[in-house]
């Protein structure tokens, strides 16, 4: 960060300048769909958080300091070592042998008394330059103080510059270890996010500094080993949801949808209507084309290929699975159970040959069929759980997550199994009888929906209010991804949560809409997919990261925009505009002045554009955005609430 920039954040916080809100022309700066009418449109989350260069030093090579490492000896001593396990790293040392932690191989780095000089015993070790350290990178080492019976002191520290003493000004770490303390004796492994304490992009070094003031008889030492630095987990993409109205082709209810891409769905519904897409429901076909083998209404259907379906329908005499292999064109009936009382209430695959499908019990045992050739074939899993007291499922109340399957019941509770069905639990959904709808975002968080909502965070060992979407209709939908859930009741409107239910909004509505069943798929981080309802009422669920280009329209003149939403918590979109082709650099700074992210750092040709930011990394708090482009600068400000 420079001084000016410094100064300028302190110019704006003492004015009291209000940046809240401010918009210098007639745009609704609370519009988000405002400035994709002109011109470009991108959406771009912060670098991933992958450094250039990592770090895994446990000193095994027999040269000392390793290739690329610096020894630093202020006061004139000799300096760190290398010692093996099991030896004696003095003649004369009382203190005991020296050891590695586990994993650490057969040598450490090691430091004492007599090999620093006379007058501080100042002792450095200095790691290669890494580069481009992120907000999410880390250190990670091992160190042992010994023997206890005397002082000794350990320092970690940062330079962005070079790997001299007097650059080491960041520090990680700072401890003075006691006489006769024993806590700290033998290994002990350190972690720190040393990435959230340097500007994001950093190259920098890393020295271990022991200093000690009586070093003038004998002493203890540090021993160094398994030092690491590591990138973290990239913050989740920055997903731009829009939906929109799609024709379907049919005017038949629609019970169900299957999104197997952004470009590839299938939809089931009544009298055997069976819809499909493959250019990502500009146009809906007819997968049913050669009706006759498919009896009854589709209450659940599930694809996994532009190609590979199933469907099951009740009609009254029994309960049925059909498979078609051929996009449609033909479908085959693979599974018959007769009886009125039979009724199977949804299937999943899991992969291409392994599936599992879940309906009403019959003779007082839950129905619970497994296939392993695609579909082909199902039969019953002999573990399937007994039936307790008149209890039934529902069309659509099935997920199947890694080891983990779930369905709901008619009977205020839901069953679960962490391993494929072979045990069985459930948990009460107390306030609401029916689940009609349930989903799991991971293995422990999930809501589950009838005439209320209830949540769990343990996989469902138990259920505890959340807040009601809407106000009226059955709860006939949920889905979700990472920490959002989108929920359908039966009517015109499509809610979402970012806090498992605790807040809804409604994410959209289609005039006309009964909605029955909602479904997406995670496409490069971000969900996509189709709701469905009566009348063959479809609407997608598009997501927009990356650059596109809507149309040729120049903007007049340079703008920055204040982000939408505003406060937001943790993604936001910045727009902004530039009428000629320059360099962009957009960068997000806290309230000291320090930099936090580079947004946009490159040449953009003229057009409007919105940037999304993701402060998933980032504490609560004021933050400034800034553009530079041209001769064109400005700052705003807006506000993370987590």
């Amino acid at each position: 960060m420079s001084k000016k920039f410094a100064y300028f954040i302190s110019l704006l916080l003492l004015s009291g300048v209000g940046l809240w809100g401010f918009s210098p022309s007639g745009v609704n700066d609370k519009d988000p769909n405002a400035i994709i009418r002109t011109g470009q449109y991108m959406v771009k989350g912060p670098a991933l958080l992958t450094d250039v260069s990592t770090l895994n030093e446990s000193f095994e090579s027999t040269t000392f300091p390793p290739a690329g490492w610096i020894k630093l000896n202020p006061d004139g001593g000799t300096g760190w070592n290398r010692q093996t396990n099991g030896t004696t790293p003095i003649p004369g040392w009382q203190g005991g042998d020296i050891t590695v932690p586990t994993g650490g191989g057969n040598a450490c780095a090691f430091s004492t008394w007599n090999t620093g000089g006379a007058s501080s015993n100042d002792q450095w070790i200095i790691t290669p330059q890494l580069t481009n350290m992120q907000s999410g990178d880390s250190l990670k080492f091992w160190l042992r103080w010994w023997p206890n019976t005397f002082l000794d002191k350990i320092e970690v520290k940062i330079s962005t510059t070079t790997p001299t003493v007097a650059a080491m000004t960041t520090t990680v770490l700072a401890k003075t270890f006691a006489v006769g303390s024993t806590v700290d004796t033998g290994w002990i492994q350190y972690k720190f996010n040393i990435g959230s304490q340097i500007p994001s992009g950093s190259n920098i070094y890393i020295g271990f500094r022991e200093i000690v003031a009586n070093n003038l008889a004998d002493g203890a030492s540090f021993s160094l080993d398994l030092v690491s630095v590591t990138a973290g987990s990239p913050p989740p993409p920055v997903c731009d949801y829009q939906w929109s109205s799609q024709t379907s082709g049919t005017t038949n209810l629609l019970y169900s949808v299957s999104a197997v891409s952004d470009m590839i769905g299938w939809a089931g519904g009544g009298v055997a209507t069976v819809r499909k897409t493959t250019d990502g429901g500009s146009t809906w076909t007819n997968a049913n084309p050669n009706p006759g083998i498919i009896n009854g209404d589709i209450y659940n259907i599930y694809a996994w290929s532009a190609n590979d379906a199933i469907c099951t329908t009740s009609p009254g005499t029994g309960t049925f699975i059909y498979k078609t292999t051929n996009g449609g064109t033909n479908w085959v009936q693979v599974y018959t159970l007769a009886g009125a009382a039979a009724f199977l209430n949804a299937l999943q695959m899991v992969s291409p040959t392994e599936g599992y499908a879940t309906g009403d019990p019959v003779s007082a045992v839950w129905e619970f069929l497994k296939t392993t050739d695609g579909g082909s074939t199902w039969a019953q899993v002999p573990t399937a759980p007994a039936q307790m007291g008149s209890e039934a499922g529902w069309n659509n109340s099935f997920q199947v997550l890694g080891t983990n399957i779930w369905w709901g019941t008619n009977g205020t509770r839901v069953y679960h199994s962490t391993n494929l069905g072979a045990t069985w639990t459930s948990g009460p959904t107390t306030g609401t009888v029916n689940t009609y709808a349930l989903h799991y975002n991971d293995a422990n968080n999930g809501l589950a929906a009838g005439t209320a909502v209830v949540k769990s965070t343990n996989g469902g060992t138990n259920y505890t209010a959340a807040t009601a979407f809407g106000v009226s209709g059955n709860m006939n939908g949920l889905e979700g991804n990472g920490t959002d859930w989108w929920a359908i009741r039966s009517g015109t409107d499509i809610y979402r949560t970012t806090n498992q239910g605790t807040n809804w909004t409604t994410a959209y509505t289609q005039a006309g809409a009964v909605w029955q069943d909602i479904d997406f798929t995670v496409v490069n981080g971000c969900p996509k997919g189709w709701a469905v309802g009566t009348g063959g009422v479809i609407s997608k669920m598009r997501t927009t990261t990356g650059i596109s280009n809507f149309n040729s329209e120049i903007p007049e003149s340079f703008l920055l925009k204040q982000n939408f939403p505003n406060p937001f918590n943790p993604t936001t979109n910045i727009n902004f505009s530039i009428p000629k082709t320059g360099f962009v650099s957009l960068k997000i700074y806290d309230i000291a002045g320090k930099e936090v992210a580079d947004l946009v750092n490159e040449v953009k040709s003229a057009g409007n554009y919105i940037v999304g930011f993701n402060a998933a990394n980032l504490p609560s708090g004021a933050y400034f955005y800034r553009i530079e482009s041209s001769n064109f600068v400005d700052t705003k400000k807006m506000l993370l609430i987590k």
